[in-house]
């Protein structure tokens, strides 16, 4: 089943502006529910409005305008978020050396694999990598497996390698270590 992106990549926008307009502007969708939902891909976590028409393979995204990350504010990713939901080759249930497996068998084999690693080479061996999307709850939860159950420090998150040298350079450029509903 294909999804079209009302106005996804037309040749006559030719700014980002223009098309995340483009992105959010779709009258057809006005009787499909409105899903509200978080951006992925970052630690700032901006609320989205997603519609998934399924009848017309359609999908829209907007920023939630009340929403206060973003106030309805997207960046050029949020705003391409629709495109991705029919790509081809994207991964949509785990899979082992090529092969489909279900969840249970895929948590299984991480597990396993952090029992022998930890097993034959020490607890620093192994390490988490957490997201940026983690609450302080997670981020605490995470944790207390790493240091307190595995007996490891090595825990890092996307938060500290990633934005923190994005907000650096957000200071620099824009005067305020916030990112901004543009890029």
């Amino acid at each position: 089943m294909r999804y079209k992106v009302k106005g996804a990549r037309p040749k006559k926008y030719n700014s980002v502006a223009s098309l995340a307009l483009c992105l959010t502007r779709d009258l057809s969708m006005n009787d499909t529910p409105i899903i509200q939902t978080t951006c992925p891909y970052c630690g700032v976590g901006c609320g989205i409005s997603a519609q998934v028409n399924e009848q017309n393979h359609q999908v829209n995204i907007r920023g939630d305008k009340s929403h206060p990350a973003n106030f309805g504010r997207l960046c050029s990713k949020g705003s391409a978020l629709g495109e991705t939901v029919e790509l081809k080759g994207r991964l949509l249930q785990p899979k082992v050396y090529g092969r489909d497996v279900g969840w249970a068998e895929a948590l299984d084999l991480v597990a396993d694999s952090f029992i022998n690693t930890i097993e034959k080479y020490g607890p620093d061996a192994v390490a988490i990598y957490g997201s940026g999307q983690l609450l302080t709850e997670d981020y605490y939860v995470a944790n207390k497996l790493m240091k307190g159950f595995i007996g490891s420090g090595n825990m890092d998150t996307n938060s500290r390698l990633c934005m923190s040298s994005s907000v650096a350079g957000h200071k620099r450029a824009f005067g305020s270590d916030t990112v901004p509903g543009c890029y």
